[in-house]
Parts: C-alpha cells; sequence; structure tokens
C-alpha cells in the first residue's frame, strides 16, 4: 500500500502529459496524433497541443481519430476515457 501511494503522484504527472507522436498523412503531410485522457486533459487542451505542433493550422485526420471508453468493471474503480486526436497540419 505505501508503494501505491509513493507512485501515485508520479503516475498522476505521466498522465497529465500530451506527447504528440509523428506520422506522415495520406498526402504526404506531416501529422501528429496525441492521446488525451479525460482524467486531467479537456478535449480543448489536447487541440491546443495539436495546433502548437502546426503553426500553419491542421486538419483533422477522421480515420484515426477516436474516443476510447472503458466499461465499468463492478470493482469501484473508474477509469476515464481517452481521446485519440489525429492532425495533418496544412500548408
Amino acid at each position: 500500500m505505501k508503494k501505491i501511494i509513493f507512485l501515485l503522484p508520479l503516475l498522476m504527472t505521466a498522465c497529465a502529459s500530451v506527447s504528440p507522436q509523428q506520422y506522415t498523412g495520406n498526402n504526404g503531410k506531416t501529422g501528429y496524433t496525441l492521446t488525451c485522457s479525460e482524467f486531467n486533459t479537456t478535449w480543448e487542451q489536447c487541440q491546443r497541443k495539436a495546433g502548437e505542433q502546426c503553426a500553419g493550422g491542421y486538419e483533422l485526420d477522421k480515420r484515426l481519430s477516436y474516443t476510447e471508453t472503458f466499461p465499468d468493471s463492478g470493482d469501484g474503480l473508474y477509469r476515464p476515457a481517452n481521446n485519440h486526436l489525429a492532425v495533418v497540419c496544412k500548408g
């Protein structure tokens, strides 16, 4: 139990970061995928981070963007949904 309490702040900090992963879109342009947990990141914050990656703006890649939800397992633990945002930079 003490180990869990010790590691909890570290785990929460790790979940708080949104680290974009670069990929090449169908049109050959640079794109990024971002995973944002609803636990600590709003959809707007995730979109803002995508905007930081694409200075000239971006278009949503609908084929790679989705929300991942987790069913209630009945054990009393709630796992928030993850929003997976994929964007292709303009220009």
